[in-house]
């Protein structure tokens, strides 16, 4: 990210850094640690790439805070998980991308595996929110 500033002057950045913020390199680095299952390193990477982006970009932000969900569950940390897709759920009430709205049954899904009061409740909070499909 140090190449990112300079991207203009400095010849040796690669391409992919003049467009690159620091919040998708956290999310690069986030997926990385997913991919080699290590969800537990994977979250801060997460955590910071949430804070990142901000709310202008209400769908891109929805997508980070669900795979922070996604990765809080595999890391063991299914109350969180489950507040944080809360928080999507709260923030993307008439969510209409496919997209979106498929990670968040992935989600559901991965959250009936886990036997806690809060992956309970998430469920079926989700099934409230997200009608109209097989959640």
């Amino acid at each position: 990210m140090t190449h990112q500033g300079r991207a203009d002057t400095d010849t040796e950045v690669p391409n992919w850094a003049q467009f690159a913020g620091p919040f998708e390199v956290d999310y690069a680095t986030a997926d990385m640690y997913v991919r080699a299952a290590q969800p537990k390193r994977a979250v801060p990477f997460l955590r910071a790439a949430v804070r990142g982006i901000g709310g202008e970009l209400a769908r891109n932000s929805a997508s980070y805070r669900v795979k922070l969900a996604g990765v809080l569950l595999d890391a063991g940390e299914a109350d969180e998980a489950c507040g944080e897709m809360s928080a999507v759920l709260d923030a993307c009430g008439g969510i209409a991308s496919p997209r979106l709205l498929g990670k968040i049954r992935e989600f559901q899904r991965a959250a009936r595996r886990v036997d806690s009061t809060a992956a309970r409740e998430c469920g079926e909070r989700i099934r409230e929110t997200v009608r109209g499909g097989s959640a």
